[in-house]
């Protein structure tokens, strides 16, 4: 089996500014290294906070990383300009790369390829584009995405190593995908990708389902099965109202009599109103206060007063006054009296109409009225409508609740069957399987001294798991934050040596800070690194490594590789990695 995808070889990265101090890469192990840089300063002695994983942030962010996910995104501008070029120089199949990206338009890279510029204006577009280059030997065949087989190649520091398929911040809790660790082990990723699609199906119809049944049961108050008997109930019910309905309509009275009964109701719901607006008039009038009286003698005393005032002018006697004033309240007293009267009579009217047409509507409905079923045939319609509605709704649901109940089946048995292909594909790749397992054998002994380890991939099949591929690694003694980052180490090794996975591997990989173990295990890694560079010349290895974890172990000569000559890049508190301490925003 030849080589199936291209390369990526790193020469440099850079700044178009030069804001920080290039780092050039060669192959075999290349170690960004935090240095000591004073012996006789406390402060000069601690390696932690240089740059180191800033630097392969900047790498990453080359790689075209979520910039707002990235640290990169939290550096103060008056660190580092927005507008300044980050440039990363590689090789992919032997092709010359430039990858440029800034922080003001992190979205808007710029790749040049052997000295043509090709500009994007979506990220995800550049990231299809270099996807491209590197699997241009596997003529269309199903790949892992560009960013999803970075995530083994880079994996992040805050996935703190755990797990060999958690490759990803842990707080993010992104779901696992193993697409980029299949297709490394051979696997076509087809059968993997159908299922996980079902997978999603079968999530989305449960949702589906569960709502409906909510709704069907009113929220668990009654069980499902208690709903097919209820929507017989009232299937039975309708059909009687409709039976009865239909029954009329075949009575040869009922076309001529059914227009005139439906006129009688709707002049009775009129008249009706009418009555009721007029018994509201009659109220009020009858709680209207009585014309206020003038006392006579009042009137005389006024009569005088005026008189005296007025002398000649006032023409008019006493008498006649009063007169007077009798007559405007007796006219009051009338208009009122006649209005009431008006009113009673109205109201009066209105009650022999009623009783009239009542007595008519009920004679004409006599007619059709059998069954005594139909008591009023347009409240009857209504509660029909009614009826109609709630069955139809409710027989909605149900037959969408079966429908999906049904569907989900169908998924779960489509979900078996590609995960049947994916233990055939596994039965078909047990030769690289096994070579596998034996390269993590090997790996083992070298590191821990022993062959205490195990691999296994298998497939699941349940409910509840949202990925239907288990990969197991267990090693020696697993289980603690030292062996877990161990444990990593050794499986990615084994994916870039192994002489099956390799071919399929871009012989790129980076360690930030993996090495949080204990110091023999440290200096295994190291000199197990060192063997494999004697090896193989093909494959870039960086790591980032604190010169207080191994400077007694240099010291004694414990560890075989020359820290120096595989040193690319070193900080310390006074030589960091973007020239200043700054406090991230």
């Amino acid at each position: 089996m030849g080589k199936e995808i291209n390369r990526i070889r790193i020469n440099r990265l850079y700044s178009e500014n030069d804001i920080f101090e290039a780092i050039p890469f060669h192959d075999g192990v290349n170690i960004i290294l935090g240095e000591k840089y004073d012996d006789s300063l406390v402060r000069g002695r601690k390696t932690n906070g240089v740059g180191k994983s800033m630097s392969m942030e900047f790498l990453d962010f080359c790689f075209l990383n979520d910039y707002d996910k990235s640290r990169v995104a939290r550096i103060p501008k008056e660190v580092f300009e927005l507008e300044e070029n980050v440039m990363l120089d590689l090789e992919i199949g032997g092709e010359a790369i430039t990858i440029k990206r800034n922080r003001i338009e992190a979205d808007k890279p710029v790749i040049i390829r052997n000295g043509k510029v090709v500009s994007f204006d979506k990220i995800q577009d550049a990231r299809d584009y270099l996807a491209e280059i590197i699997f241009s030997e596997l003529n269309g065949k199903m790949v892992p995405g560009f960013r999803n087989l970075f995530s083994i190649l880079m994996r992040d520091e805050r996935s703190e190593f755990t797990d060999i398929i958690k490759c990803r911040d842990l707080r993010k809790r992104i779901p696992d995908d193993l697409s980029a660790h299949l297709f490394l082990l051979g696997f076509s990723l087809e059968a993997y990708r159908n299922t996980l699609s079902k997978i999603k199906e079968i999530e989305n119809v449960t949702t589906v389902i569960s709502k409906n049944k909510k709704e069907l049961t009113q929220e668990g108050k009654k069980k499902i099965s208690d709903v097919r008997a209820e929507l017989n109930a009232l299937e039975d019910e309708l059909q009687k109202l409709e039976d009865a309905i239909e029954s009329f309509k075949t009575n040869e009275t009922f076309d001529s009599m059914e227009a005139e009964l439906i006129e009688l109701e709707s002049l009775l719901d009129q008249l009706r109103k009418r009555q009721k607006a007029l018994r509201h008039d009659y109220e009020k009038i009858r709680r209207m206060p009585k014309p206020e009286q003038i006392d006579d003698n009042e009137i005389e005393l006024v009569y005088n007063q005026f008189k005296s005032d007025l002398g000649k002018a006032v023409v008019k006697s006493l008498n006649e006054v009063v007169g007077f004033k009798n007559r405007v309240e007796e006219f009051q007293r009338m208009l009122v009296n006649q209005k009431a009267k008006e009113v009673e009579k109205q109201l009066k009217d209105i009650a022999e109409q009623i009783r009239v047409i009542d007595d008519e509507y009920s004679e004409k409905l006599k007619v059709i009225d059998k069954k005594g079923v139909l008591k009023n045939l347009k409240t009857s319609f209504k509660i029909y409508e009614t009826k109609k509605d709630a069955l139809s709704h409710t027989k909605f649901l149900f037959e969408q609740y079966e429908k999906n109940d049904k569907k989900k089946k169908l998924l779960r048995l489509q979900k078996t069957q590609e995960i049947m292909k994916i233990d055939n594909e596994i039965e078909e790749n047990s030769k690289i399987l096994q070579s596998f397992m034996n390269t993590i054998l090997e790996i083992h002994e070298s590191i821990m001294g022993n062959k205490e380890c195990s691999f296994n991939i298998q497939t699941v099949d349940n409910a509840k798991s949202k990925t239907p591929v288990e990969l197991i690694l267990r090693i020696y003694d697993d289980g603690s934050h030292s062996v877990d980052r161990t444990k990593v180490f050794i499986y990615d090794m084994a994916l870039l040596f192994n002489s099956f996975t390799r071919e399929r591997h871009p012989l790129f990989l980076v360690h930030d800070n993996i090495f949080d173990v204990d110091q023999d295990t440290l200096v295994q890694c190291l000199n197990y690194l060192y063997k494999q560079e004697e090896k193989f010349q093909d494959f870039q290895y960086i790591l980032t490594l604190n010169r207080d974890k191994i400077e007694n172990e240099e010291r004694r000569k414990d560890i075989n590789m020359d820290i120096d000559s595989h040193r690319v890049a070193t900080f310390t508190k006074d030589k960091k990695f973007l020239g200043r301490s700054y406090q991230e925003i």
